[in-house]
């Protein structure tokens, strides 16, 4: 079958559509709390929620990788899935007893977030902490199964009974529910997940099974994709972290707005290339760079023109959609936007020689200015914010980014391309 002009298997066309089902059910939980929230909560119990909710998903980028890399290994690896898996399982038990006390000491000291509720705080972010990255190990067993839309169907599910959940208790206007009401939602979701997975994937959890070497093994074959991670929560993560120390709550809330909004589209839009993973690791195991290259280039060009095609949205009708959303307008909130929606296209765009390299273990380079760039944005944005409010931080990531990765990724993936060819007809018959 035929999609954007790129011959693509049922299986893949599948897992798009329910992936993008997934994407809208997730955009319309966003689309449809988020101002409901705004308007229940004061200005600091939303900005609490919004900053706890950072936290969570940069915390969560510490699995140190292992969930990305056991995707690829048991792709390649299958028959030592219960010792992987096992020990990822017990060894993330473990960071949970370790991320406790000091979430208790960085609340209970206002490091990272001002409230009465430090205990809870703490108490509840470690568990949605672990809860996220147990979910993710049963998801990407799926995944390794190519058994992505079954993923995404869950999520479905899942997405729907947290937006009722949160709905019906954010009328008590306190963020320590809400987060409660989320860990209860995740006991059905990872249960669900880790029933389907065990019927498409032969594997067993058992403390028997864990290993040590086989943890410390995973954790070497898994620090570059671990590191990467840390780079993605730095860049899309960290910034409402930091503004929450130098800026008011109501710039906090604003920046919180806006950067959810766009997040929907970013996530829909990733969606093209992030679900080939699988499908490129196995032709990368047999081999078939002519075919490779070839995609690489065909979704590059389709997912560009993709991306003008919903940056002139954006900047026209989608901004008075955000006005009309949010209930939020004037000039800085209006460049925030536009400045937001451009770095959010150009990091879709980047994305696709991203998700390449990832899959063929490429990611080394990549990963460090990943890093970089993330710092930078960050270093860029801290210096820009006096002279121009909140839009300066955007403005610090979109000049890191174009100074880093965006040039980088695609030039080494193509340079690898006429590598990995020119090796393989070389090679003697």
């Amino acid at each position: 079958m035929k999609f954007l002009g790129i011959q693509f298997s049922r299986q893949y066309l599948v897992n798009l559509v329910t992936t993008f089902l997934s994407q809208a059910c997730s955009a319309g939980l966003i689309i449809l709390l988020i101002p409901v929230l705004n308007e229940r909560f004061s200005i600091e119990e939303f900005s609490n929620y919004g900053v706890l909710l950072n936290i969570i998903l940069f915390t969560s980028a510490f699995d140190l990788g292992l969930n990305l890399g056991l995707m690829r290994r048991l792709i390649q690896e299958p028959l030592r899935a219960s010792v992987l898996v096992s020990s990822s399982f017990f060894f993330y038990l473990l960071l949970f007893l370790i991320a406790f006390p000091v979430f208790l000491w960085l609340y209970h000291s206002k490091l990272l977030v001002n409230g009465a509720h430090f205990f809870a705080y703490a108490l509840l972010t470690s568990l949605l902490v672990l809860q996220t990255v147990v979910a993710a190990l049963f998801d990407v067993i799926l995944h390794s199964a190519n058994k992505i839309f079954i993923c995404k169907l869950i999520r479905i599910g899942k997405t729907t009974l947290e937006f009722i959940v949160l709905y019906y208790c954010s009328t008590e206007g306190s963020a320590v529910l809400l987060l409660l009401a989320s860990s209860v939602v995740n006991v059905l979701y990872i249960g669900t997940l880790f029933f389907f997975s065990k019927k498409e994937a032969d594997f067993v959890i058992s403390i028997h099974q864990f290993s040590w070497v086989a943890l410390v093994d995973h954790i070497r074959y898994s620090f570059w994709y671990f590191l990467n991670a840390i780079s993605v929560v730095i860049v899309f993560n960290s910034q409402i972290i930091l503004l929450n120390h130098l800026i008011t709550k109501a710039e906090v809330a604003n920046y919180f707005l806006v950067t959810r909004f766009l997040d929907v589209v970013r996530m829909g839009a990733t969606n093209f290339t992030i679900i080939l993973f699988p499908t490129l690791a196995q032709q990368e195991v047999r081999g078939e760079w002519k075919q490779l290259r070839a995609t690489y280039f065909k979704v590059l060009k389709s997912v560009f023109f993709l991306c003008v095609g919903i940056l002139l949205f954006l900047l026209t009708a989608g901004k008075m959609v955000f006005t009309y959303w949010s209930g939020q307008s004037g000039e800085e909130i209006e460049q925030l936007f536009t400045l937001f929606s451009v770095f959010t296209l150009l990091i879709v765009l980047d994305n696709v020689s991203a998700v390449f390299l990832h899959a063929f273990r490429l990611n080394k380079g990549q990963t460090i200015l990943s890093i970089g760039q993330g710092l930078m944005g960050l270093l860029i944005g801290y210096f820009l914010l006096p002279s121009y409010g909140i839009v300066g931080m955007t403005i610090g990531s979109i000049i890191a980014l174009l100074t880093t990765n965006f040039i980088y990724n695609p030039t080494y993936l193509i340079w690898q391309f006429k590598k990995k060819i020119a090796t393989k007809h070389e090679l003697p018959i």
